[in-house]
């Protein structure tokens, strides 16, 4: 409103010069300046001063004037050099907050899909632990019990061999001449050895019924021979028969220890993959953590920058429409001057008229 009163003095200034005289000095009489003017014009003439020191006086007022736009200038440049100078760094500030915001968002979301992949990695791991120690588990308990089997066997072989050792040795008594009689007593041990076993009682069988004849139709060399033959048989399949069982054996314990050593090495790398995880997922989670953080500080950094911008543009809004405003009053002022000095150069007495009968 103030600038349209300015703007709307100037415009009427300007087509006082087709009007009257009066018109014109009482346009200038209603504004304060020119009212201030017109008392200053006024004291002079009634102290009859001459006319040159009138207009010496508006020249001076003029120069006033002029002095004050040149000042107000000076002092709106500097305005605007700081405002600029503050409204560019504010904008980097902002900037930078805005890039900080971006790079930390990207990595935060980034991370959580790294996280996800390791946490998914991490239950796959720990599966494969549980499985590797109950694999590791059953085949220990397998071949335990294979071990435990062969031993009870080759037990079971040797106590076979031990009585037909027995049974070759009477043989070899009653081949010497021994009676029956003298030998019945060892006779009724061995013959109750291979009578009472359970692990080879087939193979066995031919000597226990040869053995069980000697005692029913006396002894004979024909007899004793066949049955020593016979116990050289067994013999050899029953150490043949060791033999196969523990080459099975060795083969089984051989697979084992093999087997065994991959599962432990397997454990091992499992385990040392688990660790690994574990610090790589705690590392994600601190790094996600921290740029929330940083997100969160730089979110409110970039706010207070924003209002600093703000402020600061609104600062200097109003600098400039104070400026602005001041000028177009100098502007008005000036042209009020410029035509105090035409109507007391070209017409001074209607205007020293004017001014005697002004209150």
């Amino acid at each position: 409103m103030q600038k349209l009163a300015i703007l709307t003095l100037v415009l009427a200034l300007a087509a006082s010069k087709f009007v009257d005289t009066h018109a014109s000095l009482a346009q200038i009489d209603s504004n304060p300046f020119g009212n201030v003017v017109l008392s200053a014009i006024k004291a002079h003439l009634q102290a009859q001063t001459p006319a040159n020191e009138v207009n010496m006086l508006l020249n001076g007022v003029a120069a006033g004037l002029q002095q004050d736009q040149n000042d107000h200038d000076h002092a709106f440049e500097l305005d605007t050099t700081t405002n600029n100078r503050i409204v560019e760094d504010l904008e980097k500030e902002i900037l930078y907050h805005q890039n900080q915001i971006s790079s930390n968002t990207q990595l935060r979301d980034d991370t959580i899909e790294a996280l996800a992949v390791s946490e998914e990695d991490i239950r796959v791991t720990i599966s494969d632990i549980a499985t590797n120690e109950q694999t590791y588990a059953r085949e220990e308990a397998t071949r335990n019990q294979q071990h435990e089997t062969f031993v009870a066997k080759v037990a079971a072989i040797d106590d076979v061999i031990d009585a037909i050792d027995d049974a070759a040795k009477l043989v070899q008594h009653l081949s010497l001449g021994a009676s029956f009689v003298q030998v019945k007593s060892k006779y009724e041990t061995v013959h109750k050895r291979l009578t009472d076993n359970t692990s080879h009682s087939q193979l066995l069988q031919p000597v226990v019924v040869a053995l069980a004849e000697l005692a029913t139709h006396g002894v004979n060399q024909k007899a004793l021979t066949k049955i020593a033959q016979l116990l050289s048989e067994i013999r050899q399949q029953l150490v043949q028969e060791k033999a196969v069982k523990t080459d099975v054996e060795d083969r089984q314990a051989a697979h084992w220890a093999e087997f065994s050593a991959h599962l432990s090495n397997e454990h091992t790398r499992l385990v040392e993959r688990k660790a690994q995880l574990e610090v790589q997922i705690q590392e994600q989670k601190d790094t996600i953590e921290d740029a929330q953080s940083w997100i969160e500080f730089h979110t409110l950094e970039l706010e207070n920058s924003e209002e600093r911008l703000a402020g600061q543009q609104a600062w200097y809004a109003v600098q400039s429409e104070i400026y602005e405003t001041q000028t177009a009053e100098r502007a008005a002022q000036n042209e009020i001057v410029d035509r105090l000095q035409e109507h007391i150069s070209e017409k001074l007495s209607t205007t020293a008229q004017f001014i005697s009968k002004r209150n």
